[in-house]
């Protein structure tokens, strides 16, 4: 007992985190408060919900009292009460999950831990908050737990479903998917934009007519959760610090090269990860066929299939 209450004091008076993590965390809020609650209605009332980890300690920003945890104040930069203590959890992580009680919440590792360039941290953060958003969109969390129940599989379904990665035929289609959205996304004219969409579009329910309807659900879940967080995530950065920007653009171009690298390196190397590029791209092509798909969005996550056939 002793022993915590001199740690607690000690933490108590340990000096904030540095001053360019938290400039970069008030950076993030800016962002999706002003751009993101433009994109997402109510993005902006999201609260930056989030445990910053370090070599030794961690901080909690903007989150209600946790155990443990000993008050720290609040940050005049991101303008959250902050709690620290030791570290528990590995500072190599960057994820939004169930990290306290009440709900999701984002812990990251300091930029540095993780080999990422601020804008890059920024960006990361920015795609994990939109996690945080998802969480607190009506419905979301039961249509979540909907397809862990269809699937039948255990908690870590999410990682682990057993998608048919490996079947060549299933490949095959798949990358047609990919040499389509390349397609899309290297149009030169919005007439080429459009072919390239319906090909997509087309290629799309070939693929996925060669897999069961729990993989079908599945892949739903994945482009509806992860692609248009990744979508979101660059749409944001891009306008970001000049820095952020250009990370950005750079990283909205290697859409286009995850892509020629599935098709080089096979479907069965990338796995899920090319369900994220996959799920971007048809965010993308929603958004620039000019119809409300965000809104429809709020209501059903996953359906992007609906909404892309819905189109033609």
């Amino acid at each position: 007992m002793i022993l915590s209450m001199l740690m607690g004091a000690a933490l108590a008076g340990a000096p904030m985190p540095p001053r360019p993590e938290r400039a970069m965390l008030a950076e993030v809020q800016r962002l999706y408060r002003g751009a993101g609650d433009r994109l997402w209605p109510g993005f902006g009332k999201v609260p930056l919900d989030l445990v910053l980890i370090g070599p030794d300690r961690e901080t909690l920003f903007c989150h209600a009292a946790v155990k443990g945890f000993t008050d720290a104040g609040r940050d005049p930069l991101t303008k959250c009460h902050l709690q620290v203590r030791p570290r528990r959890l590995s500072p190599d992580l960057a994820a939004a999950y169930p990290v306290f009680p009440g709900g999701e919440s984002i812990a990251i590792g300091y930029p540095a831990t993780l080999e990422m360039s601020p804008a890059y941290w920024k960006a990361t953060i920015l795609h994990e908050a939109f996690h945080l958003y998802q969480s607190h969109l009506p419905g979301y969390g039961q249509a979540v737990q909907a397809v862990g129940r269809s699937l039948g599989s255990d908690g870590g379904w999410m990682l682990n479903y057993p998608f048919p990665y490996a079947d060549p035929k299933v490949g095959e289609a798949f990358l047609a998917m990919g040499e389509a959205g390349l397609a899309f996304l290297t149009a030169p004219s919005a007439e080429q934009r459009l072919a390239a969409r319906k090909a997509y579009v087309a290629a799309r329910e070939t693929a996925l007519a060669r897999v069961s309807a729990d993989d079908r659900l599945y892949y739903e879940f994945q482009v509806g959760q992860e692609g248009v967080a990744r979508w979101t995530e660059l749409t944001l950065a891009r306008q970001g610090d000049v820095a952020m920007r250009a990370d950005a653009l750079d990283r909205w171009t290697g859409l286009a090269t995850s892509l020629r690298a599935i098709r080089e390196q096979g479907f069965k190397t990338w796995k899920r990860g090319a369900l994220y590029v996959y799920g971007a791209i048809e965010a993308e092509m929603l958004e620039r066929s000019g119809v409300d798909w965000r809104q429809a969005y709020r209501r059903q996550p996953f359906a992007l299939g609906e909404q892309l056939r819905r189109l033609d």
